[in-house]
């Protein structure tokens, strides 16, 4: 009896590194991908060296670039890229081509445009300039997908048209079947833990936490334990960042309450072992390690930004002003009076169920059969 083939999607990212993010994602549709429903390749830049697990499936691009604040050097590298991945696709079959960085979405135009292939789009950053986002929304067999609600509000695009869609960013769906985790300190006289999991880089502010540990009384600073854990990336920005942190934590009394751990593979344990998850960048756009928190039943204080204001609900977490350190301190107050959040474990891990994998594959399975 003849068996269909999977629907192949190739998936371009053109990281030049296993650093987690639009990767994470992917990994989590595969977890839950049926092996005669989709196989899924990503394009990455020669040089990329697989680091976490499960391991994907991939194809090499020498010109690829996924992400540079250079746009000019985006654009010149658009069109090698678009040479590379074109001699690709005269070679492999591929049912759906799904860009997901800035790099890619003007590589995926040229396809669209010179190749007459359908694209698809998802962005999954919040840009300053909204204008290319908006055009490129409007061309020929492109479609784009934003992350939340919010996303769509910063780029002013209307969701509800038939050129653009909502689908959340995923965490793995097997965390749904893992209890969620106990709420409550050990001991009143024991400090308050807090995780956060990302990159070390500029953007994720974690010298934010620092400016705000800074505000407080050192007796206040007792009550509160911060553990961050991530890799910092191969990129020069990241690099200085990194040292300028931990320069500022040669301060003992800013250094004891807070640890850079580095990067690791077990961040369920590190959620498990907190009594907050903390997330102090502005406009993350829709953040995998968030998602697995409040999915384990773990509270959040996020910044009232980004993704953050469609994914933190109502009692599931705390909310202070964007690049605020006083705004962060004055939360931390209010978490030392009270540590215990308005909703319970299991409210907060059914917040986002609706982003577990299992749904927001059936999504893109959906927009994919109309794509393909």
């Amino acid at each position: 009896m003849h068996q269909e083939r999977p629907m192949r999607i190739l998936h371009l990212v053109g990281d030049h590194e296993d650093a987690g993010g639009v990767l994470s994602v992917i990994r989590n549709l595969q977890g839950v991908s049926s092996k005669n429903q989709l196989e899924h390749v990503v394009w990455v830049k020669q040089g990329y060296q697989e680091k976490r697990t499960p391991p994907l499936t991939y194809r090499h691009a020498s010109s690829v670039i996924a992400e540079s604040v250079n746009h000019w050097k985006l654009l010149a590298m658009a069109w090698p890229a678009y040479r590379e991945l074109k001699a690709l696709l005269e070679e492999e079959a591929f049912d759906v081509i799904h860009a997901h960085s800035r790099g890619t979405l003007l590589i995926g135009i040229l396809v669209a445009k010179r190749m007459q292939r359908r694209v698809l789009f998802t962005n999954h950053n919040y840009a300053q300039r909204t204008g290319l986002y908006r055009w490129a929304s409007r061309q020929h067999r492109m479609h784009t997908v934003l992350l939340t609600p919010n996303m769509a509000k910063h780029y002013r695009l209307d969701y509800s048209a038939s050129k653009t869609s909502i689908i959340s960013a995923c965490y793995d769906a097997s965390l749904l079947e893992r209890p969620v985790k106990q709420p409550g300190r050990p001991s009143a006289d024991q400090p308050i833990q807090l995780v956060g999991v990302g990159n070390i880089i500029g953007w994720k502010k974690w010298d934010l936490i620092l400016e705000a540990l800074s505000r407080l009384e050192p007796h206040q600073r007792a009550c509160l334990q911060f553990h961050i854990w991530g890799p910092i990336p191969d990129l020069p920005e990241a690099q200085v960042f990194a040292s300028q942190l931990k320069a500022k934590l040669q301060d003992p009394s800013i250094g004891a309450c807070f640890k850079l751990h580095g990067p690791t593979r077990e961040v369920e344990a590190k959620i498990r072992s907190a009594d907050w998850f903390i997330l102090p960048s502005t406009n993350e756009p829709c953040s995998v390690a968030l998602m697995e928190a409040l999915a384990l039943g773990c509270p959040a204080l996020v910044s009232a930004s980004g993704g953050n204001i469609d994914i933190v609900k109502p009692g599931c977490g705390r909310t202070f002003t964007p690049d605020d350190p006083n705004s962060l301190a004055e939360a931390l107050k209010a978490l030392i009076k009270n540590p215990v959040p308005g909703a319970s474990p299991e409210a907060i891990r059914q917040s986002v169920s609706h982003r577990s994998a299992t749904v927001v594959l059936d999504q893109y399975l959906e927009l994919y059969q109309q794509l393909k």
